[in-house]
């Protein structure tokens, strides 16, 4: 079970991810941002996250973009980022998350150009990474793949609790 709490343009975190989205997508119109609440994905991320730790050392986490439909938001809020999903991507298997949410604004689709469009800022796990397409080392001697090793700008996760899907942000992507 999950529920959303809204984050008004009063509130700190409110001004915190605007500032994050308009460094990449200056002319976003966001309409609303709410905050997903759920305590089993939050538990499992907290497992995984042990895990990364226990394996490597370190694990570092890190606020990231996933533009989505609006018809899978709430199987996400639901049951977390599902990587098997994904059956093909440039980098390899799993969820795709981006730094920069003009990147993830791309998988933002609406059914009319009237229609808001959405994306997640997840926080995600970031445990050793590799250069991204080999899918055999993924989950086994690395735990996300990227874009680039020296400066990354998208990763995967290969874990089902690698990322939690802290907030939704609504925006207007036709809107000038």
């Amino acid at each position: 079970m999950y529920t959303t709490n809204p984050i008004w343009m009063s509130d700190a975190r409110y001004d915190m991810i605007n500032k994050r989205i308009r460094a990449s997508y200056p002319n976003a119109c966001i309409l609303y941002i709410d905050e997903v609440i759920n305590e089993e994905i939050q538990r499992g991320y907290n497992r995984q996250k042990e895990e990364i730790l226990k394996r490597n050392g370190s694990v570092n986490e890190l606020q990231l973009f996933h533009g989505t439909k609006e018809e899978i938001i709430p199987l996400i809020a639901y049951n977390g980022f599902d990587p098997t999903k994904n059956v093909r991507g440039a980098y390899g298997y799993g969820v795709y998350f981006a730094k920069n949410a003009s990147y993830s604004s791309g998988y933002m689709t609406a059914k009319a150009s009237n229609q808001p469009t959405y994306m997640f800022l997840a926080d995600v796990l970031i445990g050793k990474c590799i250069t991204g397409g080999n899918q055999n080392n993924a989950g086994k001697m690395y735990d996300n793949n990227v874009d680039n090793v020296g400066a990354p700008s998208i990763y995967t996760t290969v874990y089902h609790d690698g990322a939690y899907p802290r907030y939704i942000i609504a925006f207007h992507k036709e809107a000038r």
